[in-house]
């Protein structure tokens, strides 16, 4: 029993001292863990702050009045931007506002325009060399976006064969109205009476006026300006107008439709992968003063459709595939057209308080987006939003000569 009793109490003390020994391996284990968690975080809080004074340290002394620019949106356009275009400047259909980005554009990025040899507002007769200024030795036609009669077979010989094609098109009726008021168009204008516009309209065999290619003055523009062959002005061909609106559909790249600038704008911008600050516009060539002897109305419209049947079938045509396009867009199509608007607005209204003294700031700051990097408008870039297209086009062909 001795023992046996001297056996237990043997057992008994390895069992105490294993459990003394376990237990000191668990303190000092949680030690261990403690000690590093209070490192991690001491890490941390130094690492914060580092940060935090490195910031400071680093950001830049804030100008009085001005404030910084910032980019809370990155800028999310990858690729090159578009550099050969090939605008058909269509009359009276915001052609000029649009011109006036490409002007705008190419002037920034020293790129070579098709300028017009003679100082005529009317643009090129015909895109041929003998019509343009020589272009500078080693270097290439980049941009074309004056007036002349589309033909494709002039443009594939002088621009490159990567080049952009880009229209426009207006509603015929208002198109016809806009042309009769700013141009002033005498076969209209100079008749007697109350209404001359309907006068016009409803005897048209008596007044009908006649420019290139016996083209009548007033109906057809738009047609006339894209290209349709010159019987089609005279003998209505359905077919013959639908296979020649498949072609120029095939030859252009977008077709841009002026009710809905802004949305057309902003697919523009896509195509050419340019930042939105350079297709930002402001109005030009606005109407003139009401003449109260011109009436538009109903009944004129519907007269002017008899003879305007060309324009009618290149608008809904190309009004059809603008929706077909906006159909297509990804969501994200409207939260940029969306900032685009804004951001336009913006632009514009602080323009023209600017450039007419009624602003008391000299520029005006534009945070980041998806669709632009940060930018500033100066007076001179005003100057350039509202400059007249002759006079813009005069001191590119300066530039131009200078080379």
């Amino acid at each position: 029993m001795l023992l046996y009793h001297d056996s237990f109490l043997e057992q008994e003390g390895k069992l105490v001292g294993m459990r003394n020994k376990v237990t000191w391996i668990v303190v000092i284990a949680l030690c261990c863990l403690t000690t590093w968690e209070l490192y991690c975080n001491l890490l941390v809080y130094v690492t914060s702050v580092d940060t935090d004074l490195q910031q400071k340290l680093t950001r830049k002394r804030a100008v009085p009045g001005q404030r910084e620019l910032t980019n809370h949106n990155p800028y999310t356009v990858r690729g090159d931007p578009v550099q050969h275009i090939a605008f058909i400047k269509v009359h009276k259909s915001a052609s000029t506002t649009v011109e006036n980005i490409f002007l705008r554009y190419g002037y920034e990025n020293d790129l070579v325009f098709a300028l017009p040899r003679k100082n005529d507002r009317g643009g090129i007769k015909v895109l041929i060399q003998q019509n343009i200024l020589p272009i500078p030795k080693g270097k290439h036609i980049d941009i074309f976006c004056t007036h002349v009669r589309y033909i494709k077979e002039d443009f594939k010989r002088l621009m490159p064969s990567d080049t952009v094609y880009i229209g426009i098109v207006r509603e015929p009726f208002s198109q016809f109205e806009s042309s009769v008021r700013f141009l002033r168009q005498k076969a209209v204008i100079d008749i007697p009476g109350n209404n001359p516009v309907h006068e016009y309209l409803a005897h048209n065999e008596k007044y009908m006026k006649y420019g290139g290619d016996r083209i009548p003055t007033t109906y057809n523009l738009m047609s006339y300006d894209f290209g349709f062959p010159i019987d089609l002005f005279w003998n209505t061909d359905y077919d013959a107008i639908q296979d020649y609106l498949i072609k120029i559909n095939d030859e252009f790249d977008i077709v841009l439709v002026m009710e809905y600038l802004d949305e057309s704008i902003v697919l523009m911008r896509r195509l050419l992968n340019w930042d939105m600050r350079h297709v930002l516009y402001g109005k030009l060539n606005a109407k003139k003063g009401v003449d109260p002897r011109l009436k538009f109305g109903p009944s004129e419209e519907k007269l002017y459709q008899n003879w305007a049947k060309l324009d009618y079938a290149l608008y809904y045509f190309f009004l059809q595939k603008y929706k077909e396009r906006i159909q297509n867009q990804p969501p994200d199509f409207f939260e940029e057209l969306k900032y685009f608007k804004e951001t336009r607005v913006k632009y514009d209204h602080f323009c023209s308080t600017l450039i007419t003294g009624n602003s008391t700031k000299s520029k005006l700051a534009f945070e980041g987006s998806p669709w632009n990097k940060p930018f500033i408008i100066t007076k001179e870039h005003c100057e350039k939003l509202y400059i007249h297209d002759v006079t813009f086009i005069n001191m590119i062909k300066r530039r131009h000569m200078g080379h």
